[in-house]
């Protein structure tokens, strides 16, 4: 499995903290300060308040609140506003107000270049902020790209050759993910941001090369996303948004949403990921009916995780029945980036669906035909529905199916390097607690121990 993984920050007082250079001692020390200062009284407890509150999930009392904003220079008022920890610095970051112009696009795309060691493993824009850069998109017409006025001349074998690279990069990612193809196509990104700030071209090859912008946008923030780099991925997407709408490519865009949809569904913010989900589907009506499929199904995962059976259910067909129709047409036809997206990714989602539901009897059937059709290259994914597999059928009481799925899960993720994929496996035997004395769970303990 995986190993030196950098540690993820998985809560915004970690993060400020860090930022302050305070270990759990300092920080104690500057609360107590504060607590002080403001004729508070915090004689109870030290260090360790912090450890709970950070890794425990505690909330501090308004007392502690009000001791430690001080501490950090937070304003009463920011406290006040907005509930604990999204007032903390760095909880919201203002990344996504670029304005919806060329300059607004090359800004996006310059402000993500620190992203690939941004370590925040939780989500930092507020639903306002989700909001504003989905009705951003949708609303504002795109302007023509502009050239630099200076720089070297961008020709058709140039932006052809970035716009090959992609698949490769993409492939990367289905069979190994993790940091190092994250880093190769941010470097990618990177040099897209500088031909596009710093070449001349004609309109019709910058926006191609804003369109190459916007899908390493989007794959660098489905990567940061499995990494658990939640932050970084935000950032990602959204400066991936502004490109695809530099572009005027309205299916990338609405797929860059489908992602930011996916990433707050099991992130914990469902209702934001409805909210994303169902902005896309709005905003392309006229895209190829496989696109349009996806989007559907995002809706469905985001629907189900919030427990809103109608919305998933009619989710759920809407999708099932515009994939009977692109299987109708000419694949070709599709966008390339949508080559995952077929009857095995479908069947897993609505398994996924259902599973979350709490209705393992329908979610067995479909996982089974997932993973019988899917194609065996995507590790990471068949890892994933392997242990979505393994909990329909712990849901259903089937401790003896649900281990060996978990095994055979645990075998593959041995192979990846995808973080998402371990920690599935981890969190599904931590779920078998109560089982601990089953042979089942000791034979999978022991394949684990073997793998490790």
């Amino acid at each position: 499995m995986p190993q030196h993984q950098p540690a993820l920050m998985t809560h915004p007082l970690t993060y400020a903290r860090l930022q302050q250079g305070w270990s759990y001692r300092g920080a104690a020390r500057k609360l107590a300060e504060a607590a002080s200062a403001l004729g508070i009284n915090q004689a109870r407890g030290g260090s360790d308040k912090f450890w709970r509150w950070e890794k425990e999930g505690v909330t501090p009392d308004a007392d502690s609140q009000r001791a430690l904003a001080h501490a950090l220079g937070v304003p009463a008022k920011r406290v006040a506003l907005l509930p604990w920890p999204r007032w903390l610095p760095g909880a919201e970051d203002a990344f996504g107000a670029q304005a919806w112009t060329i300059a607004g696009c090359l800004a996006a795309l310059e402000e993500v270049e620190d992203a690939v060691v941004d370590r925040r493993g939780f989500l930092t824009l507020s639903s306002v902020a989700l909001a504003g850069v989905a009705s951003g998109w949708a609303s504002v017409e795109p302007e023509r790209a502009v050239a630099a006025a200076q720089g070297g001349h961008l020709d058709d074998e140039t932006v052809t050759w970035v716009e090959e690279r992609i698949p490769g990069l993409r492939r990367m990612d289905d069979r190994l993910s993790g940091q190092s193809v994250l880093r190769l196509v941010v470097a990618d990104l990177h040099m897209i941001s500088e031909l596009l700030s710093h070449s001349s071209y004609p309109d019709v090859l910058g926006r191609r090369l804003y369109a190459v912008a916007g899908e390493l946008g989007q794959l660098a923030g489905w990567i940061a996303f499995d990494l658990g780099q939640h932050a970084a991925a935000q950032r990602y997407y959204t400066a991936g948004l502004h490109a695809a709408h530099a572009a005027d490519d309205r299916q990338l865009g609405a797929n860059i949403l489908a992602g930011m949809s996916f990433q707050c569904a099991l992130a914990g913010s469902p209702h934001d990921g409805i909210a994303l989900a169902q902005t896309a589907q709005d905003q392309a009506r006229d895209a190829r009916p496989r696109v349009r499929a996806l989007l559907a199904s995002r809706t469905a995962r985001a629907a189900a995780r919030a427990h809103d059976t109608t919305t998933c259910m009619s989710a759920l067909n809407e999708a099932d029945r515009l994939l009977d129709a692109a299987d109708a047409t000419h694949p070709a036809e599709d966008p390339a980036w949508i080559y995952y997206f077929d009857r095995a990714e479908l069947h897993a989602q609505a398994g996924a669906c259902f599973s979350d539901l709490d209705q393992p009897k329908d979610a067995e059937p479909l996982l089974a035909q997932a993973l019988d059709t899917q194609d065996r290259s995507y590790v990471r994914d068949r890892t994933i529905y392997l242990i979505r597999a393994a909990r329909t059928h712990l849901q259903a009481g089937h401790l003896d199916a649900a281990c060996d799925l978990a095994g055979q899960a645990a075998t593959l993720a041995h192979r990846s390097y995808s973080p998402r994929s371990t920690t599935s496996v981890t969190d599904f035997r931590a779920s078998l607690t109560p089982w601990n004395d089953s042979p089942h769970v000791t034979a999978l303990d022991e394949h684990l121990t073997a793998l490790a």
